[in-house]
């Protein structure tokens, strides 16, 4: 190696330092999760294929509203103490919720309450425009009274590079349980498909199986797979921070 190869490599060694790509284990900033089981939840149901090295991808929870009427209605995801009981879980009679992952809502909605997770990515997907400028409203219920409610807008969520205009991928932790419920707006005639990546789950039966009661995962990159690298070229010289 000569000297201008030293000094080259020298730079893209420093630069590499302060950009903190050689840290982090993904490209969008999301976090990491592992676990040692071949199980994502640990109740050795197979979430994830390959041995005990193998890095966990969270499997979603995918469910479907669609709006029979040609009237907007307010719809409701989870809320097992409270809706659970109700007809239809709370929603419009005229509202029908699938299960697109097998199963039904129901069971999904009876797990929330003895199995919570942490969703750290959604996927929302509609053909109805305006459906994905509404805002939900994120919201957690105390038995005390306590009533905690968060907004998450849409409209301020699609990246600016996306192609595809009937999806919006968000990256935001919720935590779900009994307590939690989730509202929003479903436009008249419209259909949308929210899919939820759970990146942490706790689970009593995975003790009983021998794991661990909290069990996580990563959630998948779903945005910018086909970018291509980007390249600068430059006449002038090339500098780089070291240090």
């Amino acid at each position: 190696m000569n000297k201008v190869e030293k000094e080259l490599h020298g730079y893209i060694s420093g630069t590499e330092r302060m950009s903190g790509f050689d840290s982090y284990d993904s490209y969008e900033g999301d976090m990491s999760y592992f676990d040692d089981s071949s199980s994502f939840d640990g109740d050795d149901f197979s979430y994830a294929s390959g041995g005990s090295n193998t890095m966990n991808v969270s499997d979603p929870y995918v469910i479907q509203y669609a709006n029979t009427t040609t009237a907007n209605v307010t719809a409701i995801l989870f809320g097992y103490n409270d809706y659970f009981g109700s007809t239809n879980y709370g929603n419009p009679v005229a509202v029908v919720i699938t299960n697109l992952q097998g199963g039904t809502y129901g069971r999904l909605i009876a797990q929330s309450n003895n199995k919570f997770f942490k969703i750290g990515k959604w996927r929302f997907q509609s053909s109805t425009s305006t459906q994905l400028q509404q805002t939900l409203s994120i919201n957690h219920v105390d038995a005390n009274g306590k009533v905690q409610t968060v907004p998450l807008n849409l409209s301020i969520m699609r990246d600016a590079y996306q192609q595809q205009s009937d999806i919006i991928d968000v990256t935001r932790p919720v935590s779900v349980d009994g307590n939690t419920f989730i509202t929003f707006t479903l436009i008249a005639s419209a259909t949308l498909v929210i899919s939820m990546f759970p990146v942490s789950v706790l689970s009593g039966l995975a003790v009983l199986n021998g794991g661990q009661d909290l069990n996580t995962a990563r959630a998948p990159r779903l945005s910018g797979k086909n970018v291509a690298p980007v390249i600068i070229q430059t006449s002038q010289a090339v500098k780089g921070i070291t240090g």
